[in-house]
């Protein structure tokens, strides 16, 4: 395993030694001062630096994901966990991702920061926005080192089959890393992938607490993936990356009595998004509310431009998808509280 990863690792990456705390050896009231810190505390904890990796929030972390605390690594919201693998895996003015238009757009910023160019394989919008699984199979790009896959998919709404994006995996094993981002997948019926991890050791997945767990201005995300690749990534990832104040805000949100309370929020969003789905499939002005697996609706309108417009006026903001490709009078809505989605209601009776 390790001899294919480090095929598709940059060879520049492959030099480097990751970071290492020597603290990390000692006992929490052990004495300090190997890293040139402030010895006065201002307020508790923060005159230290935390650990590169936190323990106990990794620990938490794999439990809540039902993987090995060897199999995860911490980052900074998911967008870097999409910034680090393509900094590992993907060389400059010679290697590509591949990205599933109309899909979440840091996959090809981040390519394009490293200098990496982008395969786009369009989702089929007449098949309700599925995987174009033959092109992805069939036209298989040497230079490709990233499938970037989201699912349930941001601004679409919808899911992949578990079957197509394992049997991607299979035809990419030793070529390249398939990437599954899960940000929305606690709202879905759809199962993790995260027990298919053994099985291929090409597949990675991003997990956030943005979005179910609410945790959206801690930036907390993480990368589930084999040792193999964890070990690359901790090559390059920023020696500090989580807070001290995030791991303290973190930790009590995913204990039992916390997770119990978040499914119920997330059972009251479905439920909202349901609502909500009915009410705007009921205006003239709507088009078409594609089935959503997340906790937004993707709208098709007669036009967007005025539906933007309206609820500006009305000091609420949603989010015009009209310029992605196959979105042209899309506008996407998040689903907020009960009052706030009645609000939007009544805004929009008058479009």
């Amino acid at each position: 395993m390790m001899d294919n990863l480090n095929n598709l690792a940059r060879k520049a990456v492959l030099k480097l030694i990751p970071y290492s705390s020597a603290r990390s050896e000692i006992a929490a009231d052990g004495i300090r001062l190997d890293a040139n810190e402030n010895p006065f505390c201002q307020e508790e904890g923060l005159n230290r630096y935390p650990e590169p990796q936190p323990r106990d929030l990794k620990r938490a972390l794999a439990e809540l994901y039902g993987v090995k605390d060897s199999q995860i690594i911490m980052t900074r919201g998911s967008d870097e966990g999409i910034d680090l693998l393509t900094r590992v895996f993907c060389e400059p003015g010679q290697d590509s991702v591949v990205v599933t238009p109309p899909t979440y757009g840091m996959y090809e910023v981040s390519a394009s920061i490293q200098g990496v160019s982008v395969t786009p394989v369009p989702l089929l919008s007449e098949a309700g926005f599925a995987l174009d699984k033959k092109s992805l199979l069939e036209n298989p790009d040497k230079g490709i080192k990233l499938v970037f896959l989201c699912s349930p998919n941001n601004p679409t709404g919808n899911v992949f089959a578990r079957a197509d994006i394992l049997e991607i995996c299979e035809q990419f094993q030793g070529k390249a890393l398939i990437v599954v981002d899960e940000a929305y997948i606690e709202f879905s019926d759809m199962e993790s992938l995260s027990s298919s991890l053994s099985r291929y050791d090409n597949l990675v997945i991003l997990r956030t607490l943005s979005k179910a767990y609410g945790l959206a201005g801690a930036r907390m995300g993480c990368i589930l993936a084999n040792q193999a690749v964890v070990d690359l990534l901790k090559k390059i990832i920023a020696p500090y990356p989580i807070p001290v104040p995030v791991v303290k805000a973190v930790l009590p949100a995913l204990s039992r009595k916390n997770l119990d309370w978040i499914r119920v929020q997330i059972q009251s969003i479905r439920k909202e998004r349901e609502i909500l789905r009915i009410f705007l499939a009921s205006l003239s002005s709507v088009v078409e509310v594609y089935p959503s697996e997340a906790n937004f609706l993707l709208v098709k309108v007669q036009d967007a431009n005025r539906w933007m417009s309206l609820c500006r006026q009305h000091h609420i903001v949603i989010r015009s998808r009209t310029h992605m490709p196959e979105l042209r009078n899309c506008v996407r809505i998040s689903i907020g509280t009960d009052r706030e989605n009645q609000r939007l209601r009544e805004v929009l009776s008058y479009v």
